[in-house]
């Protein structure tokens, strides 16, 4: 019987995938960690993970398909899957509903102030109008997304009815159905930077966008502007940014990822009342959860039944 093999420690994600799993199919789950994982690896028909070490590629003797869990496969070793010969996949299902409505939720939060407000209720205040004082709508600001792909068109969806004026970057322009209905304008980095009232990153981690929002970039946006990033913590300098918002720089931040993960407990970063903090939950979710397991098996079934896997990443020998 083929066998698939998770990458999942979690019990809650454990008890999604084996619901899920259908009948043909064995399930076995690992960690990293494991001392037999050569063994696990080697009797995997199907590998779900969140990364492939080159070293795992060697154990990988009847794989007959890789499933990244999510959409970013920066920690995929693709050169040696390609030489393997093993296709790779992703799982977008329920991604781009997810982190969308995150992004959103981050933002409306900090125009609003809505977590240091609910701390002082919590503790009996009533600050009617304090905080009036100190809250805002978002309707008629410019958000600027940096990376038009399935989550940035999303965010533009979900922008565009807020009342959000939106400009994007990206190295590919925007279909004009899309351009048109949520009428997007493309522009240079340094233009969505200085324009936006909102900055949300949405692009994967790649050579180059690893570290391409640092001070200089924090520097060119709007004093009163508000950085969002539910992409990867390799994409942004934390400590650039800790650093200008103590300065008094920005009116606020949104951080769903970071670098490293966790990020220390004591970064600077914390204590700004500015900043909401999320632990790189965006992408999932009851709903998500239950989606990507059900897309994973149904791609490794595609697969027993001789058919294309859906969401295939494009190899090259480079």
């Amino acid at each position: 019987m083929p066998h698939a093999l998770f990458q999942i420690s979690n019990e809650w994600i454990q008890n999604i995938t084996r619901v899920h799993a259908p009948e043909t199919i064995t399930v076995d789950f690992f960690h990293p960690d494991d001392t037999n994982l050569a063994d696990k690896l080697a009797k995997a028909d199907f590998l779900v993970t969140l990364r492939v070490d080159t070293a795992w590629v060697t154990h990988l003797k009847q794989c007959r398909l890789v499933q990244q869990q999510g959409v970013g496969y920066d920690a995929v070793d693709c050169k040696a899957l390609y030489k393997a010969g093993i296709p790779l996949a992703i799982t977008p299902q329920g991604t781009p509903e997810s982190v969308a409505e995150h992004t959103m939720m981050l933002i409306l939060s900090l125009y609003r102030n809505t977590v240091p407000i609910q701390a002082d209720m919590r503790t009996g205040e009533f600050g009617q109008f304090a905080w009036r004082e100190r809250s805002d709508f978002a309707f008629g600001d410019t958000l600027g997304i940096i990376g038009l792909g399935r989550i940035g068109k999303r965010v533009a969806h979900l922008a565009h009815a807020f009342g959000l004026q939106v400009i994007y970057t990206d190295l590919v322009s925007a279909p004009d159905d899309i351009s048109t209905r949520y009428n997007l304008e493309q522009v240079d980095l340094d233009t969505l930077l200085s324009q936006s009232n909102i900055v949300t990153v949405h692009t994967p981690l790649t050579e180059l966008t690893r570290g391409f929002i640092g001070r200089t970039q924090f520097q060119q946006m709007k004093p009163d502007a508000i950085f969002i990033n539910t992409s990867r913590g390799g994409t942004y300098d934390m400590d650039a940014l800790a650093d200008i918002m103590a300065e008094g720089h920005l009116r606020g931040a949104g951080l769903d990822v970071w670098n490293p993960e966790p990020p220390p407990r004591d970064h600077p970063i914390f204590a700004l009342d500015n900043v909401i903090a999320t632990p790189h939950m965006a992408s999932g979710g009851i709903k998500t959860q239950n989606l990507k397991a059900q897309s994973q098996f149904a791609n490794m079934l595609r697969v027993l039944n001789g058919e294309t896997p859906h969401n295939l990443v494009p190899y090259t020998s480079e």
